[in-house]
């Protein structure tokens, strides 16, 4: 089964609440969310950490212990110790989503904002280019096709060594079925699916399953709320005052 959980930040992203949580990942994770600038892009990447750890829990129970985390040669994370769980992690804007699945899988989400979309013609292929071009709303077209690129490319896990224009995606809007082609060789690649979910009318998600069929999709994402996550962990999350203000603490 193909799952994809997606989790809106809280409103309120404290310091003393995300150091609270620093604990729940490994200390590398920790070092580099120290480093992040904004507390809202940590707030993104920690929460990223948390929704796999969640999705982990969702399938086997209780996961003690710090995860084993390693790369590809092109830097795609995976763990070690659970051959048949495949992640993948995006965020933008409010939202940070995972998707799972037994084998190889790839997820974007793109909050839709101005893009200047003669660019879309560097990065998409004539075909990509043209429906753009003549859709109502060319702007939820660019990150429809962007995101469903992006799903693939996550998916294959080859990073940036894979143009974007070696192959290209068409959607059929008649029965909501997308392709993947390849450029060169004009041939559809049937071993990989894609679907796209609504998380947001602001955002675009796409996902991208390797040796997948579409009833393998759950209908929808799973909706996870930052206080689930922090449930989940053992953690309480409560509102102390009319201000908003979230503090975090330990059962």
């Amino acid at each position: 089964m193909v799952e994809v959980y997606t989790c809106k930040l809280p409103a309120n992203r404290e310091t003393t609440v995300l150091d609270k949580l620093l604990f729940h990942v490994s200390k590398e994770r920790q070092s580099r969310l120290k480093r992040f600038v904004k507390i809202d892009d940590a707030y993104r990447s920690l929460v990223g950490d948390l929704l796999v750890r969640f999705a982990l829990t969702e399938r086997y129970g209780a996961i003690d212990g710090e995860l084993k985390i390693e790369t590809n040669e092109y830097g795609k994370p995976f763990l070690c110790e659970y051959s048949d769980f495949h992640y993948n992690i995006s965020h933008s804007g409010d939202y940070v989503v995972c998707a799972v699945h037994v084998d190889a899988v790839g997820v974007d989400i793109e909050y839709i904002g101005p893009f200047n979309l003669h660019l879309a013609k560097e990065l998409f292929t004539e075909e990509e280019y043209q429906e753009v071009q003549e859709n109502e709303n060319s702007l939820a077209a660019f990150y429809d096709i962007w995101t469903l690129k992006e799903s693939y490319i996550k998916a294959v896990g080859q990073g940036l060594s894979k143009s974007l224009k070696e192959f290209s995606i068409k959607k059929d809007r008649s029965n909501d079925s997308i392709r993947i082609k390849d450029v060169q060789t004009g041939k559809e690649m049937m071993d990989y699916v894609c679907r796209q979910y609504k998380a947001d009318d602001n955002y675009r998600l796409s996902v991208c399953a390797h040796h997948a069929n579409a009833a393998q999709f759950r209908s929808l994402p799973i909706s996870v709320t930052f206080q689930e996550i922090c449930e989940r962990l053992g953690m309480a999350v409560t509102k102390p005052n009319v201000y908003g203000g979230i503090k975090i603490e330990t059962n």
